[in-house]
């Protein structure tokens, strides 16, 4: 090999070192960029899912308790309603004026509590009470539903962005280490050794830019 070929190795040696180490300084930089922006929002929308699973069951708990208690308050208004129409009836076979007039107060009075009930639930969830409590007590079945189904985006969209964090913290692993080669290569110099090392350092740094790209795509 004359000294003018040796020179010309050298320097095509050092050119593609300096362009590597560049190259590897760029992609540890912008994946660095990437793996914290997606951690930042896996951790935004997994604290999303939680706020919505929690928002949704207090929703399905407030409003089943409104619900069972309007129901209880329903069927104990028509058990006196029924208890009315009983007496009423045995008032009547026996020719009792007074039981009988009791019956219908009993009757008269439990439809007048029925009214004032559906009167009562009509208005549940309304001032004085606060807007979330008042939200609560009147969400429907439907709208928690919707918020189930925000619930789950959310969730899928924490896991895309944490395997997308992921993926860019192995991206940065192998730029690191293909920086690293690079060094050890330039300390080498030209030879087998620093050419095997420097290919490899630029085969690891080809593989960090396509994890890159296959983290944003």
């Amino acid at each position: 090999m004359t000294a003018t070929t040796s020179r010309a190795r050298r320097r095509q040696f050092d050119a593609l070192t300096t362009v590597l180490i560049g190259v590897v300084a760029l992609m540890a930089a912008l994946l660095a960029v990437l793996q914290a922006d997606y951690g930042n929002a896996s951790s935004r929308a997994a604290a999303q899912a939680a706020r919505l699973v929690g928002d949704a069951s207090a929703k399905i708990q407030a409003s089943a308790l409104g619900q069972d208690a309007a129901l209880r308050a329903a069927q104990e208004a028509l058990a006196v309603g029924m208890s009315g129409i009983g007496l009423g009836i045995s008032a009547l076979d026996a020719g009792d004026t007074t039981a009988q007039a009791l019956g219908n107060a009993q009757t008269d009075g439990s439809k007048r509590l029925q009214t004032a009930l559906q009167a009562t639930i009509a208005t549940s969830g309304q001032s004085p009470v606060d807007p979330y409590t008042a939200g609560l007590l009147k969400a429907q079945d439907d709208a928690i539903a919707a918020e189930v189904k925000l619930q789950n985006a959310a969730v899928d969209q924490a896991s895309d962005a944490g395997a997308r964090s992921n993926r860019a913290v192995l991206g940065l692993s192998l730029a690191t280490l293909g920086g690293v080669l690079a060094g050890i290569a330039a300390v080498l110099k030209v030879g087998r050794p620093g050419w095997l090392t420097l290919a490899l350092a630029w085969t690891l740094a080809a593989a960090s830019a396509l994890v890159g790209l296959l983290t944003v795509i």
